[in-house]
């Protein structure tokens, strides 16, 4: 990091500190709302004591690693009165204190030579990190990425480099809970695709030359009824990891078993190609049943084995011409060309005006 950046952030770090602290409470990330805590006393203060830095880490380690609690807990309120008597830990004041001031001194062995306050960071964000992996809760992921620069604060040894480093990982924090929120809102957590919302957006904005496809998962009720809510999960997963791949197409989960593809510009003259594409390669992959679980799988296409189920998708097509000005009119037409689809055996492409499936 630039020295000129180190010195913007260490000038703005109480700024930086108090936006990621009242971002953190007012979406309540009770965890993200005690690291900034156990992180706020050293990042304010010009020259941190090395007790400090460790007592901090340590506290940002424990925040980290313990499951998360409601603010009003006894456990959130312990965390919360050490965090804040943090600059009054007289550092030979008790044994304790000295053992912080003592175990701050210490360095592991060359070529990994941290102080042991980089370490505790370290483990922190270790522990994010393995919290999501087995939990996939993307906050984990943005905390132990905003965590990197705090253990680069704890490593250095220029308490000003220190503070802006730490500001770093307050403004990383702030930026995490930001985009937590605006994943929440606007992504579908299923299947990863952007949601409703984020597809409406879209159409609102969206000029000059552009169509839509409607996709609907065929028969995907009997997914439900014959192997449970679960395999169901799994048939949805498996179709928007084949309709993120439409050439040309941005894919949306439109609701329940539907989704919509949109294309704009140039994109448009190949987008019936790119959707037969698609349904091709839908109907071409297989999805596992969970070992032991729910009824025989019963197979509905050649190739598939038992234990795993086939998908195919029905999809309609509409483009803006002059008599479908507006996207809602688009939109309402691709939905009528995807009925046609269903009347007409489903696992097809239909374009809306066109005479017979594509």
């Amino acid at each position: 990091m630039s020295a000129k950046l180190l010195s913007l952030l260490q000038a703005n770090a109480a700024g930086l500190w108090l936006a990621a602290l009242l971002l953190a409470l007012g979406f309540r990330r009770n965890r993200y709302a005690l690291v900034l805590m156990a992180l706020g006393v050293p990042l304010l203060q010009e020259r941190a004591e090395s007790a400090v830095l460790l007592g901090s880490a340590a506290l940002a380690a424990v925040a980290s690693l313990l499951p998360e609690p409601p603010l009003r807990s006894l456990r959130a309120l312990f965390l919360l009165t050490l965090a804040l008597s943090l600059p009054w830990w007289p550092e030979r004041a008790s044994a304790f204190t000295g053992w912080l001031a003592q175990a701050a001194q210490w360095r592991s062995p060359e070529p990994l030579a941290l102080p042991a306050a980089a370490w505790l960071s370290l483990v922190a964000a270790a522990s994010a990190l393995l919290r999501w992996l087995r939990q996939g809760w993307p906050l984990d992921l943005y905390l132990a990425l905003a965590l990197i620069p705090a253990t680069c604060g704890f490593a250095v040894a220029t308490p000003g480099d220190a503070v802006a480093w730490l500001a770093a990982a307050a403004a990383a924090i702030g930026i995490g809970v930001l985009y937590g929120a605006y994943s929440m809102a606007f992504i579908d957590a299923l299947t990863g695709l952007p949601n409703r919302r984020a597809l409406d957006e879209r159409l609102a904005r969206s000029h000059g030359r552009i169509a839509v496809a409607m996709v609907d998962v065929d028969h995907f009720k009997r997914f439900n009824d014959r192997h449970g809510h679960e395999t169901g999960d799994r048939v949805l997963r498996a179709v928007a990891r084949q309709l993120r791949r439409c050439a040309g197409g941005d894919a949306y989960r439109y609701g329940g078993e539907e989704f919509a593809i949109v294309f704009e510009g140039r994109a448009v003259e190949r987008a019936s190609e790119s959707l037969e594409r698609v349904r091709e390669q839908v109907e071409a992959q297989r999805v596992r049943l969970k070992a032991g679980g729910g009824r025989r799988a019963q197979a509905v296409r050649r190739g598939q084995a038992e234990g795993e189920v086939g998908v195919t998708v029905s999809i309609g097509m509409a483009e803006r011409d002059p008599e479908r000005r507006t996207s809602a009119a688009v939109v309402d037409a691709a939905d009528k060309a995807l009925y046609r689809s269903k009347q007409r055996g489903r696992n097809r492409l239909t374009l809306a005006g066109a005479a017979r499936a594509a």
